[in-house]
């Protein structure tokens, strides 16, 4: 497992903070900011259009501001859609936001048309201390899966203090689904008859992505208490866990792992504005 630290700052820790990980996490679970809904039983899949932006190592600080104006804007108008902010160890600045259809995707643009068009002075503003902070932007859409992701019950409601998170990115040969659906059944039985308290999410690239691609994704308040929580969590599983993931590891063609820090001040969400 990795050691990590998190400074007291919060900003520090999205900014300068690395984490080395080697730590190969898998787990049929679920979890995780990412959505910051509760686990919604009677929907097997929901989607998420994700805006992938890689900042500049030298214009960190600069492109934070600037995404402070965006959740301002976004506050100000009373944007129906939210817009959650997720920056990554290696630069990434990862905005997701939750969609019923792919129609959302040009109705959240229309939204933002209006704001450009009842606030041009700020929309520009917004747009020009953006200029020049990233190096790219990738647009696409992820599907949560609730058939293979499991919320802990002490977990099923979202936590203020779940800020941390690690990815854990898996790039599998084409044309695999079938047996990978087998093993992923077999780590969600070993996951229940265990009574795992880790919560993991999967997420499955759609569009955009370099599919066939699976993000699993867990949380907690941060770096230290994730390993913690995932130790104990292969600890429970065993040796079986282990068989189970060696076979899995056959359809592999890639894997990666990612950490994350949820930014709320770069963060929009309606429903959670504060009184």
């Amino acid at each position: 497992m990795a050691d990590s630290t998190l400074s007291n700052s919060q900003k520090e820790g999205f900014m300068k903070a690395k984490i080395s990980c080697v730590l190969a996490v898998f787990l049929i679970l679920g979890l995780l900011p990412l959505t910051m809904n509760a686990q919604e039983p009677e929907k097997q899949y929901q989607l998420f259009w994700v805006l992938d932006e890689v900042v500049k190592p030298s214009m960190q600080d600069e492109y934070y501001e600037a995404g402070k104006k965006w959740a301002a804007l976004l506050t100000k108008h009373e944007f129906p859609y939210p817009f959650l902010a997720y920056w990554t160890g290696d630069e990434h600045v990862i905005w997701s936001v939750p969609i019923e259809s792919y129609a959302d995707i040009d109705k959240i643009m229309e939204a933002v048309g209006k704001i450009k068009e009842k606030s041009p002075d700020d929309y520009k503003a917004m747009e020009e201390a953006f200029n020049g902070t990233y190096d790219s932007e990738r647009s696409c859409v992820f599907s949560l899966d609730y058939k293979y992701s499991m919320i802990a019950e002490e977990a099923e409601s979202e936590s203020e203090e779940e800020n941390f998170i690690f990815f854990d990115i898996y790039y599998f040969e084409p044309g695999k689904e079938a047996e990978l659906n087998k093993i992923f059944d077999e780590m969600m039985a070993l996951a229940k008859d265990k009574k795992v308290s880790q919560s993991w999410y999967f997420y499955w690239g759609v569009m955009g992505t370099d599919n066939p691609v699976l993000w699993s994704a867990a949380s907690a308040k941060n770096a230290a208490t994730f390993y913690e929580e995932n130790a104990a969590m292969w600890k429970v599983m065993g040796e079986e866990a282990g068989k189970i993931y060696r076979k899995m590891t056959k359809y592999v063609r890639k894997h990666e792992n990612k950490t994350a820090w949820y930014v709320k001040e770069l963060s929009y969400n309606p429903s959670k504005k504060e009184e």
